[in-house]
């Protein structure tokens, strides 16, 4: 008698495990589904080459995509990441190339390094002061800073380039980007990245804060947290990791460019979104966002080895976020129930 009850506690422990995994997880069956198709159906896909092609791609979406969990958690928006990587490549690219310290690689490539994640930084502090100071919609002010940096990166190209990209980029610069034998510079990097948003939110009073400020700001404040400095502080992460991709994207370009990343922003969400982070705030993290952007890189490299035109593929993408949005509300109901059950 005793055995049986202990079997079906087992039992029910298994299941409770396997119920919340799929609740947290949502995305992984259909990692699963992507990553099968590829190996039985799309040429090419499981050679060497582009089994390192698609490492690298993962590695590109997974770092910024892990600076917008940050804004994703608290609901809100950030459009000017993609421009973090159009004016921070620019800006370090005439630092590293055209100016006087361009004869000085290694410092040169500090310095550059230095003003791209300072331009990630003002991007950041800029969005995070007009939302808590000024209290403007993020989705408003964030356009604005995405258009005046796109603009800016255009014009700044033009002027001192004479054209959109400008090449002779410090040699120990072009390491970070992975080329040759230096393969796996980008992907420790993106490693790195991906670990330290994962402690800022699972280990530090921080993460706890922005999970309780995206579940319920007024709650949040009533409980004591600083709701504002909580909000600042994650556009200021989602600008500095926006800068950290943008200094990853110009040495694989071997490039500054004014255009860079101009495509990548519903990749961005996609990753976020489809991996399981919660649209309406409080609910998600970056192993979410990883699991998403192994489906949505795995999926694009699939779709384009197969010959899929690219507005198929942005539909696929579209439907994707859908159907993750589609799944977060009913995921979001069921956890709700759960709640309201025990509590009973």
């Amino acid at each position: 008698m005793e055995r049986t009850e202990n079997k079906s506690l087992k039992i029910r422990v298994m299941l409770d495990k396997g119920r919340r995994l799929v609740m947290d997880y949502p995305i992984i069956f259909f990692v699963f589904v992507v990553f099968l198709f590829g190996i039985l159906f799309v040429p090419y896909f499981t050679t060497s080459y582009n089994m390192k092609n698609l490492c690298l791609q993962l590695c590109d979406l997974l770092i910024i995509a892990c600076g917008y969990t940050f804004i994703e958690l608290n609901a809100g928006t950030d459009l000017s990441a993609t421009s973090v990587l159009c004016v921070s490549s620019v800006l370090g690219g005439w630092i590293m190339a055209l100016s006087p310290l361009a004869a000085y690689p290694v410092l040169a490539t500090i310095a550059g390094i230095a003003t791209m994640l300072l331009i990630g930084l003002l991007f950041g502090v800029i969005n995070g002061f007009s939302v808590v100071r000024l209290k403007m919609p993020s989705f408003i002010v964030t356009m604005a800073t995405m258009l005046v940096g796109q603009a800016f990166a255009t014009w700044f190209a033009q002027v001192v380039f004479g054209k959109n990209s400008i090449g002779g980029l410090p040699q120990p610069f072009l390491v970070l980007g992975g080329s040759g034998k230096y393969f796996l510079v980008p992907v420790v990097i993106s490693l790195v990245m991906f670990f330290l948003a994962d402690f800022i939110l699972r280990r530090t009073k921080l993460g706890r804060d922005i999970y309780c400020v995206g579940t319920n700001p007024n709650a949040s404040y009533i409980s004591g947290i600083n709701v504002k400095r909580t909000v600042f502080i994650m556009f200021v992460l989602c600008g500095l990791f926006a800068a950290v991709e943008g200094i990853v994207l110009t040495a694989r370009n071997m490039a500054a460019m004014s255009t860079l990343g101009s495509t990548m922003f519903l990749n961005i969400v996609s990753a976020v979104v489809v991996g399981g982070t919660s649209v309406s705030g409080g609910f998600g993290g970056v192993k979410q966002t990883l699991l998403g952007s192994v489906f949505i890189v795995i999926l694009n490299n699939a779709m384009n080895l197969v010959g899929v035109e690219w507005q198929t593929i942005m539909l696929v993408q579209g439907l994707a976020i859908l159907l993750a949005t589609i799944i977060d509300f009913m995921l979001k109901r069921a956890r709700y129930t759960t709640r309201r059950r025990l509590a009973e």
